[in-house]
């Protein structure tokens, strides 16, 4: 049989399997994706809500436009034009009351050119300058020293190198939870080193937002690209069990809609995070050092928050809060009004935000939540008279493996031992940090991994 004629199970529907299918159909292997959802797209998807009828994001997102995988993706697909950009800001920081709005002009190619760093609002010049010994180092070393780096948190490396407390507070503390989705204390030195080099190389920063719904940007398009080039989407369908026999995968094991079966291919894929993966294999598998990697991974949580208004809170589409607080003082970290987003909905505000990291606040009742956030939210917009019509929390209880000091060794190639099968998404992925850009990518060297 020729390879490009061989049936391959991608298991997960997320953006990863879907980049993934999309490569392998293109090269004419007969795909079927499993997803247990009635909808696609994985953490990188929506819900409608039933009252509101809006799209729900599983949480909000951003793009960035030198993402080239996932743009490329996009165009591939034909849904390219799903995104509005922002032409001029990039964020606006609210700390302590203040709001600052970074431009587009104030990101140069190299993120610590010294006379932006110097403009940064929330130090003083002292603080500031301390991160030039951490920035030419990071920008100077080469990806395999940073590496060595994985034993050490950023906070003990930022430190080493003469960072001082309050712009580790006052700049790094965000930087990192927002990007890295852990407390610095908590984050491996070399996540950040090598979040701020590939950083500093992407040329083109300019953000979007999805004009309509997150999945419903690209997960239709990507699944009629498939289906028209021979492949099935079987949705509501649930993988109990990877079944090996000698050393191959022999079937899996599947459930649709009460009824379960066996399902056969030539190949099969895990689309997987490491967490779910993890529970579909045989237990001796595990035993092995390759699967045994998959023990060591945590997942981080997130709480998202949704609250419809009854009129207009803002014009601005996205923002965030700055804290600067080792104990938290804040739940919600980025805000998004959607009625300033989608085409959809112009009228009254519709806030959307994140709480990252949010096993901190796991006791917290979905009322509480709410409550807090429209504490919040008022502490932004001290005039804000608006009533609300509708909440709700979504509670994600894994958006990406958590990355403490010695994960990177534990994440795996996309070729495993097991000549049959393959691994895909961003976990995967030791070239940048996990984001939309790193699950497509994944989808495509994967692919690349499985014609080589």
């Amino acid at each position: 049989m020729n390879d490009k004629n061989k049936s391959v199970a991608i298991i997960g529907g997320g953006l990863a399997g879907l980049s993934l299918g999309v490569e392998l159909a293109d090269a004419g292997f007969a795909v079927t994706i499993l997803e247990k959802n009635a909808y696609l797209g994985g953490r990188a998807s929506n819900i409608i809500d039933s009252k509101t009828r809006d799209p729900v994001p599983i949480g909000p997102h951003i793009f960035i436009k030198g993402y080239r995988y996932f743009h490329e993706f996009l165009k591939k697909i034909d849904a390219h034009e799903s995104i509005v950009w922002e032409r001029k800001l990039f964020l606006e920081l609210i700390y302590n009351g203040r709001h600052f709005q970074f431009r587009m002009s104030d990101l140069p190619t190299s993120l610590f050119s010294l006379h932006r760093l110097l403009r940064y609002p929330f130090a003083n010049t002292k603080d500031k300058l301390s991160n030039v010994r951490f920035a030419l180092r990071t920008l100077l070393a080469s990806r395999e020293k940073l590496e060595e780096l994985d034993g050490i948190t950023a906070r003990d490396y930022l430190l080493s190198c003469g960072v001082s407390k309050k712009s580790i507070d006052a700049m790094w503390r965000f930087f990192v939870l927002s990007m890295l989705n852990v407390p610095i204390e908590l984050c491996s030195a070399a996540e950040l080193c090598l979040l701020v080099k590939d950083w500093a190389g992407v040329k083109d920063r300019h953000i979007g937002f999805a004009k309509t719904g997150l999945g419903d940007m690209y997960t239709k398009n990507a699944g009629d690209y498939i289906a028209a080039r021979g492949g099935t989407i079987e949705k509501n369908t649930t993988v109990n069990r990877i079944i090996f026999s000698s050393k191959s995968i022999d079937h899996l094991e599947v459930e649709c809609n009460g009824s379960r079966s066996k399902l056969t291919s030539d190949l099969y894929v895990s689309a997987l995070n490491p967490l779910q993966l993890k529970n579909l294999l045989p237990a001796q598998s595990l035993s092995m050092d390759f699967f045994g990697n998959l023990k060591a991974f945590k997942g981080v949580s997130y709480i998202s928050v949704n609250i419809w208004f009854d009129r207009k809170i803002t014009r601005k589409k996205f923002w965030a809060l700055l804290d600067d607080s080792e104990m938290r003082g804040y739940l919600n970290m980025d805000f998004y009004d959607l009625s300033n987003i989608y085409e959809t909905r112009k009228g009254s505000s519709y806030i959307a935000s994140n709480i990252i990291y949010s096993e901190l606040f796991e006791n917290l009742s979905d009322r509480e939540i709410v409550q807090k956030t429209l504490e919040e939210l008022h502490e932004i917009f001290p005039r804000m008279d608006a009533n609300v019509i509708h909440s709700h929390v979504h509670r994600i209880p894994y958006v990406i493996y958590a990355p403490y000091p010695g994960m990177r060794r534990h994440k795996l190639p996309h070729k495993t031992p097991i000549p049959n099968f393959y691994l895909c998404g961003d976990w995967t992925n030791k070239h940048i940090p996990q984001c939309m850009e790193a699950a497509a990518q994944s989808g495509f060297e994967c692919a690349q991994a499985i014609q080589s």
